[in-house]
């Protein structure tokens, strides 16, 4: 496939074949924009999956039971934002829970699209007639999408055909790496009972898990009125948990790997739980001087604190030892421009508009140049 290459993996990054839970921090801390106004009052308890903040017809639910102590500053994608702050009781006390129904093919689209907005269960209305979702992995060494894959097969499988049969959809594909064998085989034996579902295993090449680059592959013959349902399977295991229990996300499941940790996990960690939290209580550093990257060692992004809070937006976490190598002229070998995914040439700037934020450009360079304070929109 062109403009997508086979990356260099690391031993030492691989995770463990196990998912590990820490859903007992002692304190969360929920972030929230401007305009979001507090439903509980400061030393009120909070329930479980009750609206913490509201903003008109949005809504920011509690993860945990416990108190509100008020409001603090916690770091979200490398900002300061307003947080409040739950002291967790351990009690995880929900309030009374509308009963859903009994199989969600049963939904309406209408029902479907304001069940997702009420909950937060994806960040726009559900359209189209042809539908892809991505089993990919976005970075070289993240396990999420594959582990959340193997862990709810059969949710995953059985909330695509749902959304199928509401939306009237002509077909669905499920992508996932061809040597996924795992998930590929458990896949083979639940998918004859959904034959509606396309199977699509594709080439472990990078970064054949961006959006893009995942549809051109699956190579979905359409005409001039079809349109492209995408969804990745976090979004599915969301969408499943508003239809069949009409809750919200309140655990995500986090990549935490990096050459300065003695050991490579995924965790289902409670949302508004702190780095610094999940760090202490379930790894052990072993180099000191680290860099914190989130959301993939090529393609992702540093943080300087250890207050940083688990979002549902953050798939992996990186505490990578500081590269002490030093970054030199560029030599114009033109290997950022040959091998970008896009076509794009980082150092005239053209086709930029077009960037993804793979990271191969720096990937690759021999000078070792760090190109992403020249990516679009950083």
């Amino acid at each position: 496939m062109a403009n997508l290459i086979k990356l260099d993996e690391k031993n030492e990054l691989k995770v463990e074949k196990i998912v590990y839970n820490y859903l007992n921090p002692d304190f969360v801390y929920i972030p929230y924009q401007k305009g979001f106004k507090l439903n509980i009052k400061t030393n009120e308890k909070v329930l479980k999956e009750s609206i913490l903040l509201t903003n008109k017809d949005k809504y920011i639910y509690s993860p945990v039971s416990g108190k509100v102590l008020g409001a603090t500053h916690m770091v979200v994608n490398k900002e300061k934002i307003p947080s409040i702050v739950i002291e967790n009781d351990f009690k995880e006390t929900r309030g009374q829970i509308t009963p859903a129904k009994r199989l969600i093919n049963n939904y309406t689209k209408e029902e479907v699209n304001k069940l997702i907005k009420d909950f937060n269960a994806f960040e726009s209305n559900l359209d189209g007639n042809i539908i892809v979702v991505n089993g990919f992995d976005l970075d070289i060494y993240e396990s999420t999408r594959k582990y959340i894959l193997y862990k709810y097969t059969s949710e995953i499988l059985e909330t695509i055909d749902a959304i199928s049969d509401i939306f009237k959809c002509k077909s669905s594909f499920l992508a996932i790496k061809n040597n996924d064998s795992e998930n590929a085989q458990k896949l083979i034996n639940h998918i004859g009972t959904y034959p509606n579902i396309n199977l699509r295993l594709l080439p472990d090449l990078y970064p054949l898990g961006y959006k893009s680059k995942l549809i051109d592959a699956i190579n979905i013959k359409k005409r001039k009125k079809d349109k492209i349902m995408y969804l990745t399977v976090e979004d599915i295991l969301a969408i499943y948990n508003v239809l069949r229990r009409k809750r919200p996300i309140t655990e995500k499941l986090v990549t935490v790997a990096g050459d300065s940790l003695e050991d490579q996990k995924v965790v289902n960690v409670k949302l508004g739980t702190t780095l610094d939290d999940l760090l202490i209580n379930n790894f052990k550093i072993k180099d000191k001087d680290y860099k914190i990257v989130i959301n993939g060692l090529l393609s992702g992004y540093e943080v300087d604190s250890l207050n940083m809070v688990i979002t549902k937006d953050i798939r992996s976490i990186y505490i990578q030892a500081i590269d002490k190598s030093i970054e030199k002229d560029c030599i114009n070998c033109g290997m950022c421009h040959t091998l970008c995914p896009v076509g794009a040439d980082v150092r005239t700037g053209y086709k930029m508009d077009k960037c993804i934020k793979c990271g191969i450009c720096s990937y690759v360079c021999p000078a070792k140049i760090n190109f992403k304070s020249r990516w679009s929109n950083e």
